[in-house]
């Protein structure tokens, strides 16, 4: 290529670098010109440019050049209708992506050419379809798991399928439903742990090993592959786990039972309790083997109960009474058991001894809280009775200050309590009566009757202490009126050291013993005066004193109910005061006359 023909393709792309119609149209122009211009100079050197040769010559260039147009329009148009087509796909698949990504689609600028529209809108489908890939991807793998953790758990899977992208909801409901299946999982996983701790702990402790595929399961496999961890399987690991603690339970009280009875028949035998001691300790457990020893033994020990039949039954007898007296049985309700009292020592009537105590046992165990509180309502009563009865004494202010104090503590504490259980224990029967139909007998009697006849005899014991009390005095009173008084003892209100004497007391105590003699005598007088009148002046004097208004109290002399000292009394009373017993006697006699 020679400089002339470079300068002008330099000048040709120039001219395409600011294309416009006008300028397209003078390169080709440009073009032809040149072209053609050296065309025509090889056909007229060549001597073909004029006549038919020349003709023909031009009009197969023109050919050859239109159907190079023309092929450059198909082909141009071709790529237009390709841009339009692809531009239409492009939006359709922008707006399925957009619709199933749940996001909004974004218009493209308005001034965008047909080429860089397709190429905006494919750069959007492009990135739209790589983002729809990598939801679908982190999707498959969440449905991944929930498949995996359903296999394991043996759950239903979710319903969601990958053809399309899921909605927001049905990806935010797939991620609950695998939260939720991780969560079962770890709590299935848990209780599998606890379910497998149980097992060797009971296995242990029935010395025994698994029977079954499912037992050897338990035992054998980890954790993780003991699957399906599904609902059925764990029901059917609690089911022999709870069958295994029956059996525990069952051999437990089978035990106890067998060293309760071994231990009652050695008691009753009078065997060596150490011997019978040591052997409960090496059998002290509830495995198959140990029940196997303990029955054994207890075999043995029926045999030599057999041989003492007599012994056994007297035995029987004392712990009978035993368990009556802890339920508050009376005679009657003794009585009532004949076999008690039968004298033909048998098998039969051992038998009908312990079926007794059975079932009284079972009656005090059945309705043991009961009987607890009865026992706590009658310390209480016992306790108040008590208090009642120390509160009686005088000589309690002599005791220290801290017993004083703490009966007074207890007093209080008797005073809350009582009501308090009093008010359970009618409950408390009343429910017992409503559930059995029966009422709940103390001593024979409904318990409430049985408090009442206690609060009665109590109240009358009271009263009939107070009348004891009252008589008393009266008999006193009387005595006093015949023959004198004796003098009141003077207590000091005021604590002292032990061993030490009050010099005020022991003046005043002398005083009032001088005041007695003296009143004694003249008391003597009046008594002599008064005796010596006949029974009607006896009851001529009574007339004259109620006239008088003078009370009968007041030929009591020295009398401590009346809490005066002997010398106020005789001022008080004309018969004791010596200035008027001449006067008196004086008014008696005319009385009488």
């Amino acid at each position: 290529m020679d400089e002339k023909e470079k300068r002008s393709n330099l000048d040709l792309s120039d001219s395409f670098s600011s294309l416009s119609k006008e300028s397209f149209l003078d390169s080709l122009s440009a073009l032809s010109l040149k072209y053609g211009g050296s065309l025509w100079d090889l056909w007229v050197q060549m001597g073909c440019s004029s006549g038919s040769s020349g003709a023909y010559r031009v009009e197969v260039v023109h050919n050859c050049l239109e159907e190079k147009f023309k092929a450059m329009m198909q082909e141009e148009e071709g790529h237009r209708s390709a841009l339009f087509k692809n531009i239409e796909e492009h939006y359709k698949k922008l707006y399925s992506l957009s619709k199933e990504l749940g996001i909004s689609l974004e218009e493209p600028p308005a001034d965008l050419s047909i080429i860089f529209l397709e190429k905006d809108l494919r750069d959007k489908v492009e990135k739209l379809a790589k983002k729809k890939k990598e939801r679908l991807s982190q999707l498959a793998s969440i449905l991944k798991q929930d498949v995996k953790l359903c296999g394991m758990l043996a759950e239903e899977p979710h319903s969601m399928t990958l053809q399309n992208i899921p909605s927001k909801e049905e990806e935010v409901s797939l991620k609950e439903h695998v939260l939720h299946l991780t969560q079962l999982k770890q709590q299935r996983l848990s209780s599998l742990k606890a379910y497998k701790k149980s097992f060797a702990h009971l296995m242990m402790q029935l010395d025994s090993e698994p029977a079954n595929s499912l037992e050897r399961a338990i035992f054998c496999e980890t954790d993780e592959s003991f699957l399906p961890l599904s609902l059925a399987r764990l029901a059917s690991v609690a089911n022999t786990i709870q069958r295994l603690e029956s059996q525990v339970q069952q051999n437990m009280r089978e035990a106890e039972r067998l060293r309760c009875r071994i231990r009652d028949i050695a008691t009753k035998l009078e065997l060596d309790e150490r011997e019978i001691s040591d052997f409960l300790h090496e059998n002290a457990g509830f495995s198959p083997n140990e029940l196997k020893e303990l029955q054994f033994r207890l075999d043995e020990l029926e045999l030599l109960k057999m041989q003492h039949m007599e012994r056994f039954i007297v035995s029987s007898r004392k712990e009978l009474r035993e368990w009556w007296n802890k339920c508050f049985y009376n005679e009657k309700q003794q009585s009532l058991f004949s076999p008690f009292y039968s004298t033909i020592y048998s098998e039969e009537l051992l038998s009908e001894h312990e079926e007794e105590i059975e079932k009284i046992k079972t009656y005090y165990y059945n309705n043991e809280s009961l009987f607890h509180m009865v026992e706590q309502r009658h310390a209480l009563w016992e306790k108040k009775l008590e208090l009642e009865k120390k509160a009686k004494d005088p000589n309690r202010f002599n005791c220290k200050s801290t017993e004083f104090l703490k009966e007074e503590k207890d007093r209080k504490r008797v005073e809350k309590q009582l009501p308090k259980i009093e008010k359970s224990l009618e409950d408390a029967m009343e429910d017992y009566k409503l559930e059995n139909g029966i009422e709940f007998l103390i001593g024979g009697l409904p318990y409430q009757t049985y408090m009442e006849i206690q609060i009665k005899e109590h109240e009358d014991s009271i009263q009939r202490e107070k009348v004891k009390k009252a008589n008393a005095k009266k008999q006193l009173l009387i005595q006093e009126s015949r023959y004198g008084s004796t003098p009141a003892k003077l207590n000091s209100t005021k604590r002292k050291a032990p061993n030490t004497v009050d010099n005020n007391v022991t003046k005043k105590y002398k005083s009032d013993v001088t005041r007695g003699t003296v009143n004694s005598t003249r008391s003597s007088t009046r008594s002599t005066l008064t005796r010596s009148t006949s029974a009607r002046s006896n009851s001529t004097r009574s007339n004259v004193s109620r006239r008088l208004n003078i009370p009968q109290s007041s030929f009591v002399v020295g009398s401590s109910e009346f809490k005066m000292t002997l010398r106020s009394l005789g001022d008080k009373d004309p018969f004791l005061n010596p200035r008027a017993i001449n006067a008196n006697s004086t008014l008696q006699t005319e009385m009488i006359r």
